[in-house]
């Protein structure tokens, strides 16, 4: 069992843990997850410690003083990197940690090593229908490559690899211009946007390739805005593996409104900087109105500037 207050990282774990042969179950708060495990009796859970309505430590008490714990094992889920005293008196229910962000081996081998080699009767694989969640989208070359079908025509924009572009623009119709071309030319591509898939795909005739949309609302592909390690780190993710792939920002005064401007400009340096060490290729849109001049000239640093009006061709 799964207990996390993010709809997007039940998704991606879910889809891990069936991956690696075992039955998910799901709870999206620290209350659902007591009510849950009392009632269902999970062999492992998978328990993470900052939710908003009951934390992971007053659940594992909670559990302990019931003595639920005592058949159940149970792993720390979080990106928390100092446990502190919390801990304190708990050593004994607690099994392990598995920290964010982890990959497909790395909670495999820990999934095994908690439950034994010999895991449930995987479900029948889905259809591409059913697929769902972020963790899908950024599956590359196993049930779908994520590419576009490739244009016979030459490319228009060069970008280098390794290299990060800041397109100055009102509406970021150049930045999905220069986007359609790079990934309709062998290229994989990751879209993260303020508007909604449906529309990308439609307007852009992207069928394939993976959108992330940020959005407050709940949805089956979306990263809640504020949660700017996640995104940051499913970017990041998304650079090591794809090796020759772009991605597309739109959206960043969004991310800024709902963090900071400090914290936006850190993840975009963290991200620019996978993108230098794996030759990829980054496109940020980004309205000039919306920023101050200093803001503005730290978010160009170390990114080439396109004026969307001038933008050079090949």
């Amino acid at each position: 069992m799964v207990v996390d207050d993010n709809a997007a990282i039940l998704e991606i774990v879910s889809e891990l843990i069936s991956a690696a042969g075992y039955q998910p179950m799901t709870a999206t708060g620290g209350r659902e997850g007591l009510s849950k495990i009392q009632a269902e009796r999970p062999d492992l859970v998978l328990l993470d410690i900052n939710m908003p309505d009951m934390d992971g430590w007053s659940v594992l008490r909670t559990l302990k003083e019931k003595g639920l714990a005592e058949n159940t094992k149970i792993m720390m889920l979080t990106a928390t990197t100092e446990i502190g005293t919390d801990i304190f008196g708990l050593q004994d229910v607690v099994s392990g940690y598995i920290r964010k962000p982890f990959n497909n081996d790395e909670l495999a081998v820990r999934l095994r090593e908690m439950l034994g080699d010999q895991p449930q009767v995987k479900e029948e694989p889905k259809t591409d229908k059913d697929r769902k969640g972020l963790r899908s989208l950024l599956r590359k070359k196993e049930e779908e490559s994520g590419m576009e079908v490739a244009r016979n025509s030459a490319k228009v924009y060069e970008l280098r690899r390794g290299f990060s572009y800041l397109v100055k623009e009102t509406k970021p119709n150049k930045s999905f211009e220069i986007f359609v071309d790079q990934v309709t030319h062998n290229i994989q591509g990751l879209c993260v946007t303020r508007q909604h898939p449906t529309i990308i795909r439609k307007e852009w005739g992207l069928e394939k390739t993976p959108i992330i949309w940020l959005s407050n609302q709940l949805g089956k592909v979306y990263v809640n805005p504020s949660n700017i390690g996640i995104l940051s780190d499913t970017i990041i993710r998304f650079v090591e593996k794809s090796g020759d792939g772009v991605i597309l920002i739109d959206g960043i005064e969004f991310l800024i409104v709902n963090n900071d401007f400090d914290k936006v400009l850190r993840m975009v340096h963290h991200v620019t900087e996978a993108v230098m060490e794996n030759r990829c290729r980054l496109i940020v849109s980004v309205d000039p109105r919306t920023l101050e001049t200093r803001e503005l000239a730290l978010l160009e640093r170390n990114m080439e500037i396109i004026e969307a009006e001038e933008a050079k061709r090949q």
